[in-house]
Formats: C-alpha cells, sequence, structure tokens
C-alpha cells in the first residue's frame, strides 16, 4: 500500500536527476504498464507520453530530464519527479498523482501567524 510515508521516502531517496535519462528504468513501463497507458517516448522532443491521461492533462507529456526515477510497487509504477510523482496501475488504466504541496518560507509562516492574530 502506498501511505503518505511511502510518498515522503520518495521524494527523500530521489531528490536528485540522474545522470542521464538512460540512467531510467523505461523497462518498468513498458513491460509492466505500457499496454493499460499507451505509453510511447517521442525522442525528437525527449518526452515520455502517457497517452490514457489524455492531451488535457499537464502530465500527459512529461521531458525526461525531469524525471528523478521510476519505480515499482505491487499494483503500481511510480514516475517521481521534482514536485509529483505519478502513479500508473499495473493492472488496469487507473492513474493517481501526488503533488507535493509547496514549503513555507520562514517569512511566510510569520506572515500567517500574524494575520491569525489579527482576527
Amino acid at each position: 500500500m502506498i501511505t503518505k510515508q511511502v510518498i515522503e521516502t520518495l521524494y527523500k531517496k530521489y531528490s536528485k536527476l540522474p545522470k542521464s535519462p538512460d540512467c531510467l528504468d523505461f523497462g518498468l513501463l513498458f513491460d509492466s504498464v505500457a499496454e493499460h497507458h499507451d505509453i510511447t517516448v517521442d525522442m525528437d522532443t525527449a518526452s515520455l507520453i502517457i497517452h490514457s491521461l489524455g492531451e488535457r492533462s499537464p502530465f500527459y507529456k512529461l521531458l525526461l530530464s525531469r524525471i528523478y526515477a521510476i519505480v515499482p510497487f505491487e499494483e503500481w509504477v511510480a514516475i517521481v519527479m521534482h514536485s509529483s510523482v505519478i502513479f500508473l496501475n499495473r493492472t488496469s488504466a487507473k492513474v493517481s498523482v501526488h503533488i507535493k504541496p509547496p514549503r513555507l518560507s520562514f517569512i511566510d509562516k510569520v506572515k500567517m501567524s500574524l494575520s491569525k492574530d489579527e482576527k
């Protein structure tokens, strides 16, 4: 099961881009999820295209240079990026996306606490 803690671990463990997109395990995508998600690689634009998401999705076309890791799970394969993780189901066309919440700066936290005090 993919929990909040598992997702946080993915962001921590894969916090840096690989030396090259060639270091990513694309076999995981094409061996286990490609048939349900119609995944292709466009070499002209160096992009991974997930056709099951539809062209209007911001995750439809991903630059290979922005993918940090491809990680297998029992039911899912995760595509880890800086601020999001796309989970593709291995047995159906289900997709789940986690978007990392922005970190508040110290100044933002002070402003928020001051605005709460004013109310």
